[in-house]
């Protein structure tokens, strides 16, 4: 099926969980707003043909070769991802794009609570779609554990102070948690959804991860070379590499930019971005990110042998 077809029939299983909001017009608008600007995000990837938000139904696809019975789970993740973003505004306070700008704290607090409680009525529709009581159930719990894991990374990474020296290990462990469990689970659900045979479901999983993580390292690049990370002082892997790489005056600059300490100096954020490109950052995240790819692609050759059909996982790669 046509990504267009999938993406439309997600929308409207979507607007079918929202249906309950309906005599409530300003709590629907709201709800709107925040799963629209998910879909906006995914919709940066479609000159590359890549629509995360479509990734379980591809999976699932991959094994079974139809996905419109695992609707109601995509629809279910979407809503969670809606949630956890209008949460994460809150916490960051730093867009005046977010519903917490704009409506305040108390209205987007509510509306994250509806739609996770929306999501958690979205996965039961599954027993509709003909599947069984306890692979319901179980899918329900393993999302739980997987939002759960981004959680405690969420809280990881707000409890360190930038005044601390942030190792590469940790780092690499905090966004597995906070940024690659969403695309992990993501595709946890489709395979686990499509099939009982664990060692298949275990090497999406994998496959999941690696591609999460190489995401989000290429999140972290964008950033960096956009300057909005720079700007925001915000430590992602280029920065901890060039702290890692640098002494004396120029690590001082670096540690005054990637700092929260009262009074830190202005800066020229071009000039530290050619820093972070002649110390060797950038190129350094670059090559972290095609490792994990690298893997990804290993383990999609591995599933290939098992019979799946990967072509489009592959593009997501690219």
């Amino acid at each position: 099926m046509l990504q267009k077809g999938l993406d439309r029939l997600v929308r409207e299983e979507i607007e079918n969980i929202l249906a309950s909001l309906s005599d409530t017009i300003s709590l629907y608008d709201l709800t709107k707003e925040a799963l629209g600007k998910v879909f906006e995000a995914s919709s940066a990837h479609r000159a590359n043909h890549r629509a995360w938000y479509l990734i379980p139904l591809i999976v699932y696809g991959s094994i079974c070769g139809q996905c419109e019975t695992v609707l109601p789970a995509i629809a279910g993740l979407q809503l969670l991802k809606a949630a956890a973003d209008v949460l994460d505004d809150i916490e960051d306070a730093d867009s005046v794009e977010s519903l917490s700008y704009k409506y305040g704290v108390p209205l987007a607090l509510n509306t994250a609570s509806t739609l996770i409680i929306l999501a958690e009525k979205a996965f039961t529709r599954l027993e509709d779609r003909g599947i069984k009581d306890d692979i319901v159930v179980h899918l329900i719990s393993a999302v739980n554990s997987y939002y759960i894991n981004a959680c405690i990374g969420q809280h990881l990474d707000l409890s360190v102070s930038r005044n601390e020296a942030i190792l590469e290990e940790n780092y690499l462990k905090v966004i597995a948690m906070k940024s690659a469990s969403a695309v992990e689970c993501a595709c946890y659900a489709g395979a686990m959804l499509a099939s009982t045979n664990q060692e298949l479901v275990n090497s999406f999983t994998i496959f999941g991860h690696n591609l999460g993580m190489a995401s989000q390292i290429a999140n972290d690049i964008k950033a960096v070379v956009s300057l909005n990370d720079i700007k925001r002082g915000k430590i992602t892997l280029p920065a901890i590499y060039a702290l890692s790489q640098t002494v004396g005056e120029t690590h001082h600059l670096l540690e005054k930019v990637f700092s929260d300490r009262p009074g830190r100096l202005e800066f020229d954020p071009d000039r530290i971005r050619n820093l972070l490109y002649s110390t060797g950052a950038i190129q350094y995240a670059a090559i972290k990110e095609e490792i994990y790819k690298q893997r990804a692609r290993d383990t999609l050759t591995l599933l290939e042998t098992k019979g799946t059909k990967t072509e489009q996982l592959h593009q997501f790669l690219n």
